[in-house]
């Protein structure tokens, strides 16, 4: 970028600042700056304008409200004029209500007022009491203004309104911004363009592990790195009547058990596992197909074919659990009982996300060994419902010290299976939950006797019909 002006500083129309929206405006900035070096900040500013009126037909109601672009009072081109005019007086300091500290830089300097017309969620001019001081609208500098300006060109549209996303890292955060403005670019270049872009999914919780997808095959450092940020999506819209704003937040944990889940080992069974909970309301009795990866919806005459690049939009149960907090639990156990799933990643979730200790994963895969040391269905079959019929900490106590080690004892095996300090400290620890020890003992079971090919025809129609039992109770 030309650095035509001395009342500007530069360093600030660019250096992140901890405000989503400033910092998704100097992102834009920063890549416009390296696309069009020859351009100066006011020809940057009008290039955009152009943009807005010409190619989005002054479609920014959602962002700001009777800026100078969406004025009623001026038509076509004259729209641009006045914009442009607005933020000359910005660079000139002709409107300056004084010196003082901006609001979002910390830095002293002219200050400016932010209200609708030019910033996000940051309240109206006429509710005075909303601000500090009783001003007019929020104290910022021309640099903060003229960053905001480029949000629109930063962030796409979903479920109607804005996304924005925030990452801990500053490069992530970079990335979305310059991913958005490629393909607001290309959609112009191609002249699809009526707006800002639409996100390719339309259920935050899917854009955010999609973006995590994004992420991970464009920047190295997240693939296999010890980077591991935080996301967060701003939801919001600055509509004149209903302007709010809804945060969606995914802690590091999650980032990595999910990057973690994308390794060649544990691909194909996460893959499969996570494409499994997709749900769409227009396209109840849908079933996923294991081997084609694809969805049959089965009707009167014929069966329709949902591929993945349709159903990735529908609402997905476990990427919505993990982005809440939920846990993912009964989703594995249910999996398990039919499938086979890697082991180590329900131990990496437990370990990485519930708390786990990692002796009581070990303890508990021994355990689910021994339970299953006799290839006789019978047997296993009453061992398996033993325990799904524990329903409080006694009875699953109970199974242990029957089951376990009372049958460890009966076999006159030298070393015993659970010790005092097993007991106490791994199956049972204070403020431990009973269930959690439960159902990844089951887990662990189903999957000893997927990976030993154990599992009878036998076993088998009795574990379908506890499957179906769960989703009816579900």
């Amino acid at each position: 970028m030309k650095q035509t002006y001395q009342t500007i500083d530069y360093e600030w129309l660019t250096r992140p600042t901890g405000d989503p929206f400033a910092d998704a405006g100097g992102f834009a900035i920063e890549y416009l700056s390296e696309k069009f070096p020859e351009k100066d900040i006011l020809e940057l500013i009008d290039y955009m304008n152009k943009i807005y009126v010409n190619k989005w037909n002054a479609n920014l109601y959602m962002f700001f409200h009777n800026s100078k672009i969406l004025q009623p009072a001026y038509k076509g081109n004259q729209k641009i004029v006045e914009s442009n005019k607005y933020f000359k007086s910005l660079i000139q300091e002709t409107d300056s209500i004084g010196l003082g500290y901006c609001r979002i830089t910390g830095r002293e300097t002219p200050l400016f007022i932010g209200g609708r017309n030019n910033t996000m969620l940051t309240g109206a001019g006429t509710l005075v009491n909303f601000h500090h001081f009783f001003q007019k609208g929020i104290a910022l500098s021309k640099e903060a203004l003229i960053r905001i300006h480029f949000v629109p060109f930063a962030c796409p549209l979903l479920q109607g309104k804005i996304g924005l996303m925030q990452s801990s890292n500053e490069m992530l955060s970079r990335l979305f911004v310059r991913m958005t403005i490629d393909k607001n670019l290309h959609e112009i270049a191609t002249g699809i363009s009526e707006g800002a872009t639409k996100a390719a999914f339309n259920i935050p919780a899917n854009a955010i592990f999609e973006f995590i997808d994004y992420s991970i095959n464009h920047l190295a450092e997240f693939k296999d790195g010890n980077l591991l940020p935080s996301l967060t999506l701003y939801h919001f819209t600055n509509f004149k009547d209903q302007p709010n704003v809804k945060l969606y937040q995914l802690p590091a944990k999650v980032f990595l058990f999910y990057r973690t889940c994308l390794q060649p080992r544990f691909k194909e069974d996460w893959q499969k596992f996570v494409r499994s909970h997709y749900y769409d309301g227009q396209h109840k009795g849908a079933k996923y197909n294991l081997q084609s990866g694809k969805f049959e919806l089965v009707k009167s005459k014929e069966t329709e074919v949902i591929d993945f690049d349709d159903y990735k939009q529908w609402f997905n149960r476990i990427l919505n659990k993990l982005l809440i907090d939920e846990n993912i639990r009964p989703e594995i156990l249910r999996w398990s009982r039919k499938h086979p799933f890697n082991f180590e990643i329900v131990s990496i979730y437990q370990q990485n996300i519930i708390g786990m200790k990692k002796e009581t994963i070990i303890k508990i895969k021994e355990l689910a060994a021994f339970l299953v040391r006799e290839e006789d269905a019978d047997k296993i079959k009453k061992r398996i419902k033993a325990l799904d019929g524990a329903k409080n900490a006694s009875a699953l106590r109970r199974f242990i010290l029957k089951d376990v080690v009372a049958a460890n004892y009966v076999a006159m095996n030298e070393n015993p299976i659970v010790t005092v300090d097993d007991y106490v400290n791994y199956l049972f620890p204070d403020g431990s939950y009973w269930a959690e020890i439960r159902d990844i003992l089951l887990i662990a079971i189903y999957q000893e006797l997927h990976e030993r090919d154990l599992i009878s025809e036998e076993l088998k129609v009795e574990l379908d019909s506890e499957v179906e039992e769960e989703v009816i109770n579900d």
